[in-house]
């Protein structure tokens, strides 16, 4: 998985997880919270640079990676900056369809920029963590946080078999194509429905034979991981002040300006 690969790269690798996790939560709250333009942007900007220049990673790779939520994030605010308007309303743009108006005014550009901004600020977030943290370090952090055990252990699992589905949904897909499979639409479809029903199946009885692999292990309802050893990661604390002061001051400024 790409992101796993460049999290055990990390620069930031060896840190402890909590103060990622800490900075992580503050800037992500204060993106959510500050319902902001500017505030989304600068918290793209600023945790791309953190995840750049602490973590190390290449900014080509950064903007791959930014490039994935980028479409899904636009079609949500397309569907949002769109509505039906009654003739002669004070519209930005507009077509006309029948005896009504579709297009944008000021205020739903306004709502679909922020959310935009908004999202992409959250996913930059996202990335500084996922990107620099390996997902068993979270979860032990997060078993520090007295997180209910069940939830992390679910959380676990799911994440191993990740990694199943894809392998198998991977060798189906090989076997299927090396018979020619995908010739054609309608073969594609039958070999599409075909691979899905497979790895549903094997994923199901892969699943028992991990837990019976358990249970013969001594497993009693606690999946127990050994934690490597960390540096403190103190110094990322007044970083996460830093980041958080920063937000707030272009929120105040933005206000001041649009005020």
């Amino acid at each position: 998985m790409g992101t796993d690969r460049y999290a055990y790269q990390s620069k930031l690798r060896r840190v402890s997880p909590m103060p990622k996790l800490l900075l992580t939560a503050v800037s992500l709250l204060l993106c959510l919270c500050c319902d902001s333009i500017a505030v989304g942007l600068a918290t793209l900007v600023g945790m791309g640079l953190l995840t750049r220049m602490l973590g190390g990673l290449s900014l080509r790779v950064y903007l791959h990676f930014l490039k994935i939520p980028l479409a899904f994030l636009l079609i949500g605010s397309i569907t949002v900056l769109f509505h039906s308007y009654p003739q002669g309303a004070a519209v930005l743009a507009a077509v006309p369809v029948g005896s009504r108006l579709w297009g944008f005014d000021a205020a739903a550009l306004q709502q679909a920029s922020t959310l935009f901004c908004k999202a992409m600020g959250a996913v930059a977030c996202m990335y500084f963590l996922t990107l620099n943290t390996p997902v068993t370090d979270v979860t032990m952090a997060l078993e520090k946080l007295h997180v209910p055990r069940l939830l992390v252990e679910l959380m676990e699992l799911i994440y191993r078999f990740i990694f199943v589905l894809a392998e198998t949904a991977a060798n189906i897909r090989i076997a299927q194509e090396s018979r020619l499979g995908y010739q054609g639409l309608r073969r594609s479809i039958s070999s599409l429905g075909t691979l899905i029903s497979m790895v549903f199946l094997r994923a199901w009885r892969k699943a028992d034979r991990v837990y019976t692999a358990l249970e013969s292990r001594g497993y009693a309802n606690h999946l127990t991981t050994l934690s490597s050893g960390y540096r403190s990661g103190r110094w990322l604390y007044p970083a996460t002040a830093g980041v958080a002061l920063g937000q707030l001051l272009v929120f105040c400024l933005e206000r001041s300006v649009v005020g």
